[in-house]
């Protein structure tokens, strides 16, 4: 079973609570607040979201960034943090300084707070939850759900350099520059939560796929979803379509995929580069659902894969 097939199987029927959304969404709206308060967690595996030989530094700020690409995502600044440490003896208690270091240097960045936590021995390998709290800038989260039919659709930065980093590394090629990048995403600053509140009628973050995370805004707002793949900005500046469509399903690229009016052009443009935010016009949502993609007007085939998925 996929990750998503054990959370609508097992989990989605215990989330009852009315900012559960179903579990459909990145993050939840917490009970008894006015709406604007939300929370997300995401959990790092050793061997899994990094790789074992990692600098420790980087793990840290990994854990802080994949959860604020949440918050960030619905329109909502990050506030309170959470943290649970699953820490293996393999590892010297330098490595738990240098962390500790990292990790508040990335919470003082993105303007978060340590409130709390748990910290166990792990027998396998580092194991990393963080769950982080965020205050929305309007009255709910933007959700994956309220896309529009005839919307455009927008993404932020560039997509693939995680995967071109990581690409390197099984290479050995540790001096290239898209190594840093799957190592530490590279997200747009905090004013990025401004913008998708003003302007998105759905938004999510962009972490398993740019492909597969475009089918499921998608399917969430009961739309069609048609990308253009030269309007992308793809990492290493690529050009071949196999390459484009490896790069848009690999993941880890942390930006945010948002639909918006298209009346509304010119002023996301102008409001983006006031907040100096990175962001690109990539397609058009329509009637018919699922998901289309083109290159230059001619219809291309998806891949069998659109994206990482849990399972």
């Amino acid at each position: 079973m996929s990750e998503r097939d054990w959370i609508s199987r097992y989990f989605a029927p215990l989330a009852t609570a009315p900012g559960a959304a179903g579990l459909r969404d990145d993050v939840a709206e917490l009970s008894g607040g006015d709406g604007r308060l939300i929370a997300t967690t995401d959990a790092l595996v050793e061997g899994v979201h990094f790789l074992p030989d990692d600098p420790i530094d980087t793990i840290a700020r990994k854990l802080v960034r994949t959860n604020v690409s949440d918050v960030l995502s619905k329109g909502a600044l990050p506030e309170d943090v959470l943290l649970t440490l699953g820490w293996p003896n393999s590892r010297p208690e330098s490595e738990i300084a240098a962390f500790a270091s990292a990790l508040g240097d990335d919470l003082e960045t993105f303007g978060a707070r340590l409130v709390g936590g748990d910290t166990v021995r792990s027998r396998a390998g580092l194991f990393l939850s963080l769950t982080l709290t965020g205050r929305c800038l309007c009255e709910h989260p933007v959700r994956r759900s309220g896309a529009a039919h005839d919307q455009d659709i927008w993404v932020t930065g560039e997509m693939g350099a995680a995967c071109l980093g990581f690409e390197a590394l099984q290479r050995g090629e540790y001096d290239s520059p898209h190594v840093a990048v799957y190592r530490v995403p590279t997200l747009q600053p905090v004013s990025a939560a401004r913008l998708i509140a003003n302007h998105a009628s759905a938004a999510m973050d962009v972490s398993d796929g740019l492909l597969g995370d475009a089918s499921a805004l998608g399917e969430a707002s009961g739309v069609g979803m048609k990308l253009a793949l030269e309007e992308i900005r793809f990492a290493g500046k690529a050009t071949d379509i196999d390459t484009m469509l490896r790069l848009a399903t690999w993941g880890d690229d942390y930006q945010i995929l948002f639909t918006s009016e298209k009346t509304r052009r010119e002023t996301i443009l102008a409001d983006a580069d006031d907040a100096g935010v990175s962001v690109a016009r990539i397609g058009e949502t329509s009637q018919k659902t699922g998901l289309s993609i083109t290159w230059r007007g001619e219809g291309v085939n998806l891949p069998e894969t659109l994206g990482f998925e849990h399972g």
